[in-house]
């Protein structure tokens, strides 16, 4: 009787198990949305979208460097002496060879002198020996001799007058004298910087421009300069130079740029801003806010025939105003999502609409 009582226990428990797990028909019915349903029939991303176009865009670019003269001296003494005269004034234009200043020479007059004689003097023994020679009274070895001694008072008295040459500074080219800051009477040492001398005529300006435009440079293209020295007066230089390596550090490239400076209006040390202007570009162009960016990569949605989205990568070139040239990714012709990128994802369906439309309607928000 007590197997049969925990035998009828078992056989309910069982049942009741049976009645919980196995679902009602009205727990079987598919609630909306649930289930297979889920994530089908999704309603399409309004977006703005717009056409890829190829633009002819001009180009330009701005660098700043500082103006040098193309010839430009600092006058120093050869030799050590006390200055005797000045023979210029301050920022005065003189000539190629112009006399700027002259050391005190009297030592030096003195040895030119002394060597002039020597030479009259060997020279009247040559004359002595060549008429001895004729009568056999010489020989010519010391005939030979003579002619040597000759030679050696000839080298002596152009080292002497070299010398007093240094003791006259003159100009090495034509342009204007810096400032004198000496006067006559100063003991200056061999080597003592006294004048500038700069050829205002014709300056010269080193820019640093980057590798990428290396394809777009060349010798005899227009350069425009600006100073804030002179507001609103431009300066018409030319690429004369372009160094024929890369800069490994910087990736830049040094372009030289000559201004002519007829008016004396710039001046060695100032800083000039400089623009080069590039032939234009016809790329492929898309508006600054149809970019996406992930990390250092950018990409755009473009939209294909069934109005899917495909997130594609794509190469920056130059920015201009608000578009950017595209080098690779997408081509002319190509329809993009302009407006509306938060709310769309790779593949995703969307619905095309005009500015128009969003602006009536307010559907992108």
């Amino acid at each position: 009787m007590k197997k049969s009582y925990i035998g009828l226990v078992v056989l309910g428990l069982c049942v009741a198990t049976y009645l919980l797990l196995t679902p009602t028909a009205e727990n079987t019915v598919k609630k909306p949305g649930s289930g297979m349903g889920m994530g089908m029939g999704k309603a399409a991303v309004p977006v703005i979208t717009a056409t890829v176009t190829e633009q002819s865009l001009a180009q330009s670019l701005t660098l700043i460097g500082k103006l040098e003269a193309e010839r430009s001296v600092t006058i120093a003494p050869q030799v050590a002496g006390k200055i005797d005269a000045i023979a210029v004034r301050s920022n005065q234009e003189v000539k190629a060879g112009e006399l700027l200043l002259v050391l005190e020479e009297s030592k030096a007059k003195a040895v030119v002198m002394e060597a002039e004689s020597y030479l009259a003097d060997e020279r009247r023994k040559l004359g002595e020996y060549e008429k001895l020679i004729g009568r056999n009274a010489i020989t010519q070895t010391e005939i030979d001799a003579q002619r040597a001694s000759v030679s050696i008072a000839e080298a002596r008295l152009a080292s002497a007058r070299a010398e007093l040459s240094y003791h006259h500074l003159r100009a090495p080219f034509s342009g204007t004298v810096g400032l004198v800051d000496f006067s006559k009477g100063k003991l200056v040492s061999q080597g003592t910087e006294l004048l500038s001398l700069d050829d205002l005529s014709l300056l010269r300006l080193d820019l640093q421009v980057p590798e990428s435009y290396l394809s777009q440079l060349s010798v005899g293209m227009q350069v425009q300069g600006s100073s804030s020295a002179w507001n609103g007066q431009l300066f018409q230089g030319k690429v004369v130079a372009i160094d024929p390596r890369v800069n490994p550090d910087t990736l830049n490239v040094r372009v030289r740029v000559e201004f002519n400076n007829p008016n004396k209006h710039l001046r060695p040390g100032m800083m000039l801003s400089a623009t080069l202007t590039f032939p234009p570009l016809h790329q492929a162009v898309v508006p600054v806010q149809a970019l996406e960016y992930s990390g250092t990569k950018r990409y755009v949605y473009r939209i294909d025939e069934s109005s899917i989205a495909h997130r594609t990568e794509v190469h920056l070139g130059a920015r201009v105003d608000n578009l950017v040239l595209i080098t690779d990714g997408v081509s002319q012709g190509d329809r993009i999502v302009v407006q509306g990128l938060v709310n769309i994802r790779d593949g995703a369906s969307v619905k095309p609409l005009t500015a128009e439309a969003v602006q009536q309607t307010g559907e992108l928000h």
